[in-house]
């Protein structure tokens, strides 16, 4: 009904906004609906269930959603604030284990390695497991050459780190193969960065440890190359060379087929060489001190130690100078 004496602008802004306002309940019914669905049998809208777009239904979900979608920051934060609150949840070991995978994907391995260690000496079963093998992949970061970050910014190597935490997982798990790949990579990283005589000590060790184990042949063959690249040269010890030419045979007995793959045979004839040329090194020594006698004596234990070696041609002459005859029995020898 139009009331008489009203202005018919007045009228007509109170119908635009009463249309507008029934509009707008109308959209925001329409949009309701739109996440309903309507129940054939009560004939009433009811919630829709929407497969795979369920939220975390609690924080450790939450962190690992994060952690999926490449987000550790946010996983690392919320881990921290969740385990300063549930000291005493069963769920500990999980959450600390998840803090270790938020700093890792982070890059800060020093931090990821404290919480993998935290979790492999109180945990058991596969989180047990999944901590040892974590911190075996951060040791490999850490000898691969990826820095320790300290107090936030400053970068520092950790090789030594690197060693210690393959070091406490074999103490974790001796005799499992977890443990001995530790073992293995520890011995590797000592020859690669040239400290020979360590390396030969735990290639030695992995094979003891693991006589039937899956690195064995490599082992023993490795430590027979590590005493051999320990000899510096002839004016030097040669018990490198004594060590180098004890474990490649070991290798040739025990393996003869992958020795004669890898050429085993072949470095023995070096080690060979190199013992006769240190001999010959003494008697040119005593030569050049003139001591005929000492001289002569070598170059005659050298034609007979080491024949067929370029050692024992070069013998041969310098007897000839000595003016003997490589034949004929020494001076020494003939005195009464």
């Amino acid at each position: 009904m139009i009331l008489m004496g009203a202005d018919p602008r007045s009228l007509m802004s109170v119908a635009l906004v009463t249309s507008l306002a029934m509009l707008s309940l109308r959209l925001q019914d329409q949009k309701y609906r739109q996440r309903q669905v309507l129940d054939p049998l009560t004939d009433e809208w009811v919630q829709e269930e929407t497969a795979g777009e369920e939220a975390p239904v609690d924080e450790l979900d939450q962190a690992r959603a994060w952690l999926a979608q490449g987000k550790p920051a946010k996983a690392r934060d919320l881990l921290k604030r969740w385990l300063k609150t549930n000291i005493e949840d069963e769920r500990g070991d999980e959450a600390t284990f998840l803090l270790g995978e938020a700093h890792f994907e982070g890059r800060d391995f020093w931090q990821a390695a404290k919480q993998y260690t935290i979790v492999a000496e109180n945990a058991s079963g596969e989180l047990f497991d999944l901590a040892n093998q974590r911190c075996v992949d951060v040791a490999r970061a850490f000898l691969s050459g990826q820095k320790r970050i300290v107090w936030g910014f400053l970068r520092l190597p950790a090789y030594s780190e690197g060693v210690e935490l393959l070091d406490r997982v074999w103490e974790r798990v001796p005799g499992s193969r977890l443990g001995e790949l530790a073992l293995r990579l520890k011995a590797d990283y000592y020859a690669s960065s040239g400290d020979l005589d360590l390396a030969q000590d735990e290639f030695v060790n992995l094979a003891q440890q693991y006589p039937s184990g899956r690195y064995v042949q490599f082992a023993m063959l490795r430590a027979a190359q590590c005493a051999e690249g320990a000899f510096t040269g002839i004016k030097f010890d040669d018990r490198p060379l004594l060590e180098a030419e004890e474990r490649y045979r070991q290798v040739l007995a025990a393996f003869p087929v992958y020795a004669e793959r890898e050429q085993v045979e072949e470095h023995l004839e070096g080690i060979r060489q190199e013992r006769a040329e240190k001999d010959f090194d003494i008697a040119r020594w005593y030569e050049r001190t003139r001591q005929p006698s000492s001289a002569e004596f070598y170059y005659r234990q050298i034609l007979e130690d080491w024949p067929d070696t370029l050692a024992a041609s070069r013998a041969h002459t310098r007897l000839r100078a000595l003016g003997v005859q490589p034949g004929e029995a020494s001076a020494e020898g003939t005195g009464s």
